[in-house]
């Protein structure tokens, strides 16, 4: 029986892709977030064994989520790597899924170890590149695995990777299939010509759209933002956040009728709670870790979104 990956875009989910791909060979891919994983579950037939990859589950999605699960678990076997905060009230214990967890790991790191013993030792380096582009590199396993490599060529080539992967359009899928497919056979990315001039050009243009938020960042209360600036939203969100000097960074785009938003901060611990908390409020869907999260809403609704955060960033305090 084949295997469908629900997979995030980024570099660890890309990774992660990666190596479940060496693992099971035969497999389908499809890129997900948490805002369309329902969608893309409700889509598979019942019949086919699903891996769930770096995609966290929205609070309020949540049920549903697990009734499809369910469903899919009935007829066929579903592996979810995941390493996002649970929404709350809803354990593991509820979710009818094969599974690992390791505090502190990213789904790179989970994958590697969930399947280890059907991979090439040396596709660990995949593993890594997922942990570095996630900022999970400090785990003790992935300490463990870079005492077997030499580390700056590892931190090479997943600068190589991330900056390639933020080079193209989020949604080219047909691209970051075939990346998945490359790093599938333990293959750099340094050796790819065209991944490497990818990254060299959106390392240049690094520098030139960091001025760009820098000027036209807004800020209001506790919160800076920019919007639709044509630049990564997870990057646009730091730098926006350091430059107005603020609390949390929001970066927004307009896709479709919806605003999809990245937002950061690097004290707060709660970040994933709140955001989730404003964004379903307003009738979207929000989510992700303690300082980094995301969060997609109907369109018109952003100047509200950044009122309702900042009011809830008070209430925090």
């Amino acid at each position: 029986m084949s295997w469908i990956i629900l997979a995030h875009g980024d570099c660890d989910g890309i990774c992660s892709a990666s190596l479940a791909t060496a693992a099971k060979k035969d497999v389908k891919i499809i890129f997900t977030s948490p805002a369309n994983l329902l969608f893309e579950l409700k889509s598979i037939p019942e019949g086919n064994n699903v891996i769930i990859m770096d995609v966290a589950l929205t609070h309020k999605y949540k049920n549903e989520i697990v009734l499809e699960l369910k469903r899919l678990c009935s007829s066929g076997e579903v592996i979810y790597l995941d390493h996002h905060p649970l929404p709350s009230r809803l354990s593991l214990r509820k979710i009818p899924v094969k599974t690992i967890k390791s505090k502190g790991a990213c789904a790179s790191e989970l994958t590697y170890v969930f399947f280890e013993e059907e991979l090439n030792p040396e596709m660990s380096r995949v593993a890594i590149y997922g942990a570095i582009g996630d900022y999970s590199d400090n785990t003790p396993r992935i300490k463990e695995l870079l005492k077997k490599w030499d580390k700056r060529e590892l931190y090479l080539e997943a600068g190589i990777l991330v900056a390639a992967l933020e080079g193209v359009k989020k949604r080219d899928f047909g691209f970051k299939r075939n990346l998945v497919n490359y790093l599938s056979e333990n293959r750099l990315p340094s050796s790819d010509r065209n991944l490497v001039e990818i990254a060299l050009r959106e390392s240049e243009k690094d520098e030139k759209m960091r001025q760009v938020v820098k000027n036209s960042v807004k800020r209001h209360g506790r919160v800076a933002y920019v919007i639709n600036i044509g630049w990564s939203l997870g990057k646009a969100a730091t730098y926006a956040r350091a430059y107005a000097d603020a609390l949390v960074g929001v970066a927004a785009e307009e896709i479709d009728e919806n605003i999809d938003m990245s937002v950061r901060s690097v004290s707060l611990n709660n970040l994933h709670k709140i955001v989730s908390k404003v964004a379903e409020e307003l009738g979207g869907v929000g989510g992700g870790h303690a300082n980094a999260a995301g969060a997609r809403i109907p369109k018109g609704l952003f100047p509200e979104f950044i009122r309702r955060l900042d009011e809830m960033l008070l209430k925090n305090s």
